[in-house]
């Protein structure tokens, strides 16, 4: 007799516990529910930011290279006004030379 009462005491605590279990599950399925969709906006919103940092980054490097290319172009302007005006203080001196004005 007292193991027919025991079993029924199990039997009602493990139906209980499922049926807790399953309250449980049903409470926060929709809280599961939320957090997926949430995650899913926050993927999608770093995927934005992240192609955004990436084109900028991509600009970016574009922007050093041109301005890496007029600094290198700015010294080869620069070096050939050196020359330029070497040159032209050779000839100054050389058409002074010439015309008689400074002597050899």
């Amino acid at each position: 007799m007292i193991w027919i009462i025991i079993g029924i005491i199990v039997v009602a605590i493990l139906g209980l516990v499922a049926y807790g279990f399953w309250l449980y599950k049903k409470k926060i399925s929709h809280d599961v529910q939320l957090v997926k969709q949430l995650v899913e906006r926050f993927k999608i919103r770093q995927q934005t930011l992240q192609m955004g940092v990436d084109h900028t980054t991509n600009r970016i490097d574009q922007i050093k290279g041109n301005v890496n290319q007029l600094v290198d172009e700015g010294k080869r302007v620069e070096q050939g006004a050196r020359l330029l005006v070497t040159e032209g203080q050779r000839l100054t001196k050389e058409v002074q030379r010439t015309a008689g004005i400074k002597q050899f």
